[in-house]
């Protein structure tokens, strides 16, 4: 596929064409879509670190030694599991072991409220990530037009020669969403079917947003490898 960057004139003039957010759960998009999803992002665990033996006590020297001392232990990174080691696990099953209803109001704020900060044994990879991209361009069409924006506010923007965070738009296929991220490490905070007949949101959120038809929310609610949630219903 390939990506056709675009001057931003009026093409994202939709997108705050009304005043109301779709509904208070579903931010950033425009209103008028028959469904309204919440897609969780891929998780993993590091079945090798024993989370019931570590503390989330840091209030004093001791405290940080002691963790300290199981990060080293168990090749924790800044918080986070080695990515080599994780294992694909489903927030069904984490919302089961920590005894949290599996429902419209679970993600990783959630699991990170439940134990006061992020479990060092649950987190993500290049691999998980790619993975359910490649899971979102099938269901959305791969060879179906859309629009990609970044927005430099949201996280999502491209560098510049001065070294500046600039918002782009790209004009290309929905397979480019894994281009995307195999370059930037992220996806865009935007990406809008050419029709506008669904649009895909992730910018200060820890999930996506997608507004769509029936038809195409139905086909993420059945597929068994995706964990989605209705908003707004």
């Amino acid at each position: 596929m390939t990506l056709r960057t675009l001057p931003i004139t009026d093409q994202l003039s939709w997108l705050s064409a009304h005043p109301q957010q779709a509904t208070a759960a579903c931010p950033r998009l425009p209103s008028g879509y028959d469904v309204y999803l919440k897609l969780l992002p891929p998780l993993g665990i590091d079945p090798s670190v024993p989370i019931a033996a570590y503390s989330f006590a840091t209030r004093t020297s001791a405290d940080l030694k002691a963790r300290a001392a199981f990060w080293d232990t168990h090749h924790i990174q800044r918080g986070q599991p080695d990515p080599t080691r994780l294992q694909p696990i489903t927030y069904r099953e984490v919302s089961a072991q920590l005894g949290l209803a599996y429902e419209a109001t679970l993600d990783s704020a959630a699991i990170r409220r439940h134990y006061g900060e992020w479990p060092p044994h649950l987190g993500s990879s290049a691999a998980l990530e790619e993975a359910f991209i490649r899971q979102l361009v099938h269901l959305l069409g791969p060879q179906q037009s859309a629009y990609l924006y970044g927005s430099a506010d949201e996280g999502n923007g491209v560098w510049d020669a001065e070294g500046f965070r600039q918002d782009w738009l790209a004009q290309g296929h929905v397979a480019d969403l894994v281009t995307v991220y195999q370059q930037q490490g992220q996806l865009p905070t935007y990406c809008f079917a050419r029709d506008h007949s669904w649009c895909l949101y992730q910018g200060e959120v820890e999930w996506l947003a997608l507004g769509c038809a029936s038809v195409l929310a139905h086909a993420f609610l059945a597929e068994g490898t995706l964990e989605a949630f209705r908003l707004g219903a």
